[in-house]
């Protein structure tokens, strides 16, 4: 579907203003669960040294400290982008309009923050550390507060990366095509023999 010039899509109805105050606050509510979990999760010196029982929804299981770990900056990532989210719904409440189809980016924001600060965590901490490390050896601190600032910049981290990846690994379509119009001029006696 194509979108007018000012980027609305055809037939994308405004919320009513209640609407709007119901969303914003199941979103604060929302917002608030990464930090309680992060409360709850947050490990102390002796729960990176051993295996731990861990209490979470109703269930109760034994995590490593490296899950532990993985749990924390998941949560600061889910933590960082429900920050993004309230920043962007605060910016679109007080416009004039709120379209409907904001609303699903709204509730993506979160878990996008929170697979992208994991993978953040799995790339400094399988390349920049020994494989040998031990949990206890690791700043949980910087890790979460990592967590939070990937979460909170996803989209300009992803934006970047992509187009960091994009001038080191050019796109297959693009070297399928350059081929295939070096074949063509070869083939109509453009090449060297």
């Amino acid at each position: 579907m194509a979108a007018d010039d000012q980027g609305v899509l055809p037939g994308a109805a405004n919320l009513p203003r209640w609407q709007v105050y119901g969303l914003v606050a199941l979103l604060l509510l929302l917002s608030n669960v990464p930090l309680m979990r992060l409360i709850v999760l947050w490990p102390e010196p002796a729960d990176l040294a051993t295996p731990s029982r861990l209490h979470l929804l109703g269930w109760s299981w034994t995590v490593s400290p490296e899950q532990r770990i993985l749990l924390c900056v998941a949560f600061c990532g889910l933590l960082g982008g429900s920050i993004r989210m309230l920043l962007r719904i605060l910016g679109d409440f007080t416009s004039p309009e709120v379209r409907k189809w904001y609303v699903p980016w709204y509730l993506l924001t979160p878990p996008i923050g929170a697979i992208l600060a994991l993978g953040f965590y799995l790339v400094v901490r399988g390349g920049f550390f020994a494989a040998t490390a031990s949990a206890a050896n690791v700043n949980v601190f910087a890790f979460c507060g990592m967590g939070v600032l990937v979460g909170l910049l996803a989209e300009v981290a992803t934006d970047r990366l992509e187009g960091a990846f994009g001038g080191a690994f050019p796109e297959r379509g693009r070297q399928t095509q350059d081929s295939s119009d070096q074949g063509e001029s070869t083939s109509r006696g453009g090449g060297q023999l």
